[in-house]
């Protein structure tokens, strides 16, 4: 992922974790030699070989974002010279002396052999004044949350309203001091700056509540922030990444069983209809045969139904029922007979 599609993503991801208050004590870490306006500071440069002789070197002055830049050690008289190139306590050690140092010198410095039988060799840091203003925060982000495939984890440290962007930030990792990368700086309306710096640590580093913290030194002031992966949010974290293939078996189960359910219910419900239809007709076609409901059945169809509804009475001629009638028959015209005797 480039530089400029990294940060801000994570600028606008704030954490929702153990944040440290800013601090005037830091880390042990590569602090810069500081001093007040107006003071003499004498850098030094550790050199592979003896210095023999010292014209035979030149120092150079780097600012953030620019070349380095050769400093005249030579055409002026020691009274009145601001940089002085002299031997240090060591017969491999070059050092330069700065005289009433100003804001403006502050810089990282370097020394180098003029006959190039040296490479450039880096100095020290120098920080002049304090950076810090009314407006200086030092802020820590990164995603607000780190799946399983996440490895390494991004941190970014912003520093803003400062009043140079001659700085150093560098992070400790549990106690392991790194760099990052920081950025030149982008300078704002206000004349203040804004300076970010990137750095990443492993996903067992963070999972496993390390102690991450930004070491901001704005001169003699040094700024610290810290985040820290609590237990809690790192059980969540755990527990959802195991949790969400079962969580999705379980849901095609019950989606599954739904549909089953509702295919079941329309085959019953359809099939329940048919049978109320057949018996609908089959009550019809018995109306019809005995003529309509209003009719009476005839004899025939009458003896009919009786045989379909009593089995047993088929035995004899026209069924239960037409033997029924016969012998009322019969007693009547008995009775008849007798009355006319």
């Amino acid at each position: 992922m480039t530089k400029g599609v990294f940060f801000p993503i994570l600028l606008v991801q704030l954490l929702t974790l153990y944040v440290a208050d800013s601090q005037l004590a830091g880390p042990q870490g590569p602090f810069a030699k500081t001093a007040k306006v107006g003071e003499t500071v004498k850098l030094e440069c550790q050199l592979s070989f003896p210095v023999v002789l010292v014209t035979s070197y030149f120092w150079y002055k780097q600012t953030v974002g620019e070349a380095p830049v050769a400093i005249d050690t030579t055409n002026c008289k020691e009274s009145d010279c601001k940089f002085i190139s002299k031997k240090g306590d060591s017969e491999r050690v070059l050092q330069l002396e700065i005289r009433g140092v100003q804001v403006s010198d502050s810089g990282t410095y370097y020394c180098a052999d003029r006959d190039g039988y040296a490479p450039l060799q880096p100095g020290p840091k120098l920080l002049v004044g304090d950076s810090s203003t009314n407006k200086t925060s030092v802020l820590v982000f990164l995603p607000p949350s780190v799946s399983a495939q996440m490895d390494p984890v991004p941190l970014v440290c912003l520093v803003s309203g400062v009043s140079s962007n001659e700085i150093v930030v560098f992070w400790n990792i549990s106690g392991e001091v790194t760099q990052g990368a920081s950025d030149v700086g982008k300078r704002e309306p206000d004349g203040t700056w804004n300076i970010t710096s990137q750095v990443t640590v492993t996903r067992e580093q963070w999972t496993s509540g390390a102690l991450c913290s930004c070491v901001v030194q704005l001169g003699e002031k040094v700024l610290t922030k810290s985040v820290s992966f609590t237990e809690p949010a790192a059980a969540k974290a755990d527990w959802c990444d195991q949790a969400f293939p079962y969580v999705t078996a379980a849901s095609a189960v019950v989606a599954l069983l739904m549909v089953l359910l509702i295919i079941w219910i329309c085959r019953r419900g359809r099939s329940g209809k048919g049978g109320r239809t057949r018996g609908e007709n089959f009550r019809l076609t018995e109306m019809s045969q005995n003529g309509g409901k209003g009719q009476r059945p005839s004899g025939k169809s009458h003896q009919t139904d009786a045989r379909r509804a009593h089995p047993d009475g088929v035995q004899t001629p026209g069924g239960p029922l037409y033997a029924s009638l016969e012998f009322a028959a019969l007693e009547k015209r008995k009775k008849t007979k007798g009355g006319h005797r």
